[in-house]
């Protein structure tokens, strides 16, 4: 069966399609995304050649095996990634079924869908711009295909409609209920992100350096720290396998008892999906959001893994004093054998008392003749510590840290690696502060029996500005960090920051406007309960009230722009009237001109060509003729207006 659609509609109809799942492509695993571009390039040559569609029954053997492949990958054909995968589909396979007016709304509501679903996919506020440009593209083609209008009409007609919908769009995004757990889709784990992992080997965090993507944002509700104080914990590292440090199973309770020895830090994060169920805060939270709880470790973790954008808000300590703790004694683990250079040295510190061993430790570092460098050559082996600490001596924070830890329980010291970020870029246009990838950072903590659980940072003796001002100090040339790591141009820097400054903006009032921050909008308006009859009585009258103000827009807007030709030589009536000939109620364009042509002799060949483009318009749906009747009285009233004031 040939298909009746005409060409460039349903060549336009395919280029829609694959802009719609342009941003989904992303997501896709590359065999999908090669099979959907594949379909596109065919169905758009098909459209081109005229050549006959496939039968029907070849959408249905397509299809079965595109979701059996798709349940393959994902192992589901709903949620985030298998639901987008599998509409994904329909929508491309729709098109080789698609030979009527109803097919075309069919794939054009299955776009729309698309469009939906892509603000699932990606958080970007890219994403609204493309969703604009692609709700447009879908209506426009809508429009054509239903009266096939010059681009001119129609790009006038959407900017109506756009206009129509923006604020009832508005109005249902800031009230309708967001009630859990209709408003939201299933958690799914499968997506890799960057950022720190749940153990740490060497190179880890010198390849997290060259990364300038956000990890997390940070208002704060007082003072901002300075830089050497922001240290924002992340996993805690108990086990050493002699290459790598891992983590102990997490265990919330019999955690050490915590006293503040300082003031305490309000502030809130936004954190960056890691698909991990720690929390990121600034050194030892005091109090953390509901759904998280603080470990024997010390460490913030979220009763389910972070795989969506969050906002929290957090109060920590920037000193403090621990006690009690049961895990000591796992801090003093070490693989029996491996490093014998390491284990002696630290061996001769253990008549000293533990805060002089601690001394010691630093001190050895400190004289050593050691460099920070991003690019540290290799200290793999049974024996990395003895090589890293005797011979390359090059290296990042995550070789100090584990090093440093090493010595420290070799000396009989309880010892541990906390990896997370340190520093973080002030925004001073949001009033909030940047923590990139970049940031992350290792360093070590001690028990010491007066204070229990502190700090100690050996980058901080081998690298102190990079503590102080940041990354990008203290490497050597040969190190490449990225170009707006290193020292861009100012105007270029402060750019990036008002860019940022939007994007928080953003993810704060649109991705992250979540049930609980409408429920907090609500309550400022004095709304005790989105789900009470009252609010949703209103609600109703609200929506009925703006969707009767749409409609009375669209009629009237559809009323005026029923009949462009005739609107059009209603304006070169008027130009005539001012002439004296005025056309009357009972009269024809046709009889009206002959009647104005021998009033008006001198317009005579002006007012017969108006009156043949218009009739070809009006009655001919003359496409051509409405372009050149506007343009001719466009002309004529330029003339006469001319005239008048010579």
């Amino acid at each position: 069966m040939n298909t009746t659609l005409a060409r460039k509609p349903t060549q336009y109809l395919i280029a829609t399609q694959a802009l719609v799942l342009a941003p989904h492509s992303l997501q896709f695993s590359p065999w999908l995304t090669l099979v959907l571009a594949s379909l596109l390039l065919w169905r758009a040559w098909i459209a081109y050649s005229g050549k006959t569609l496939p039968p029907a029954f070849f959408s249905l053997i397509l299809s079965s095996g595109l979701f059996f492949l798709i349940w393959l990958d994902y192992q589901t054909l709903i949620g985030r990634q298998g639901g987008v995968a599998t509409l994904a589909c329909l929508a491309t396979v729709k098109l080789f079924e698609t030979r009527t007016q109803r097919d075309i709304k069919v794939i054009s509501l299955l776009a729309y869908f698309l469009v939906g679903a892509g603000f699932l996919s990606v958080s970007s506020s890219w994403i609204l711009g493309w969703a604009g440009f692609a709700m447009l593209a879908i209506t426009g083609q809508l429009i054509q295909w239903q009266s096939l209008q010059t681009w001119q009409l129609m790009s006038k007609q959407l900017i109506y409609m756009l206009f129509e919908a923006i604020p009832f769009a508005i109005f249902l995004f800031v009230f309708f209920p967001r009630i859990p757990p209709l408003w939201s889709m299933p958690d799914e784990q499968t997506v890799g992100r960057t950022g720190l992992s749940d153990e740490m080997r060497p190179g880890d965090f010198s390849k997290l350096a060259r990364d300038e993507s956000v990890a997390f944002r940070v208002e704060f509700e007082n003072t901002l720290p300075k830089m050497s104080a922001r240290y924002w914990r992340g996993p805690v590292f108990d086990l050493f396998d002699g290459e790598a440090w891992l983590q102990m199973p997490v265990n919330i309770a019999g955690g050490p008892a915590i006293t503040a020895r300082g003031p305490v830090m309000n502030y809130t994060m936004t954190m960056e999906p890691h698909n991990l169920n720690w929390l990121l805060a600034l050194d030892i939270p005091g109090t953390l959001p509901d759904s998280a709880l603080l470990s024997n470790r010390l460490q913030a973790v979220n009763n389910t893994p972070i795989s969506q954008r969050q906002r929290y808000r957090l109060s920590s300590f920037l000193l403090w004093r621990t006690s009690d703790d049961d895990t000591i004694k796992s801090a003093l683990q070490l693989p029996q054998n491996g490093n014998p250079q390491a284990r002696k040295l630290a061996a001769s510190w253990r008549a000293l008392s533990p805060p002089e061993r601690v001394k010691q430790g630093l001190n050895f570092l400190t004289h050593g003749h050691f460099s920070y460098t991003l690019q540290p050559p290799l200290n793999k082996g049974p024996n990395g510590i003895d090589t890293f600490l005797f011979k390359n001596k090059q290296g990042f924070c995550e070789h100090y840290a584990s090093s440093f830890t090493f010595l420290m329980r070799a000396a009989g010291i309880p010892s541990r690696v906390v990896a997370g970020y340190q520093g973080g870029e002030w925004n001073s246009r949001g009033k909030y502060l940047i923590v990139r990838q970049a940031n992350a950072h290792a360093w070590s903590e001690v028990w010491l029996a007066q204070s229990g659980w502190q700090r100690v940072d050996p980058t901080a003796v081998i690298a102190p500005s990079r503590i102080n001002n940041g990354p990008d100090i203290n490497l050597s040339q040969a190190d490449s960090l990225p170009f707006m790591e290193g020292a861009p141009p100012e105007w270029i820097h402060n750019l990036r920051l008002n860019w940022d400054s939007l994007i928080n903006g953003w993810n704060q009032w649109v991705i992250g406007y979540d049930s609980r921050r409408q429920i907090q909008l609500f309550k400022k308006l004095g709304i005790p309960d989105a789900l009470s009859g009252e609010f949703i009585l209103r609600m109703a009258l609200a929506s009925s009230l703006i969707l009767a103000l749409l409609f009375l827009l669209a009629t009237r807007n559809t009323a005026i722009k029923r009949d462009p030709a005739s609107r059009i030589w209603q304006r070169f009536s008027r130009q005539l009237a001012r002439k004296g000939c005025l056309q009357l109620p009972h009269e024809g364009p046709l009889a009206f001109s002959l009647r104005a042509s021998s009033q008006l002799p001198q317009h005579h060949d002006v007012i017969h060509y108006i009156t043949q483009q218009y009739i070809a318009a009006r009655y001919g749906k003359d496409t051509a003729a409405l372009i050149r009747l506007r343009k001719a009285v466009r002309h004529y009233t330029h003339n006469q207006i001319k005239q008048s004031l010579l």
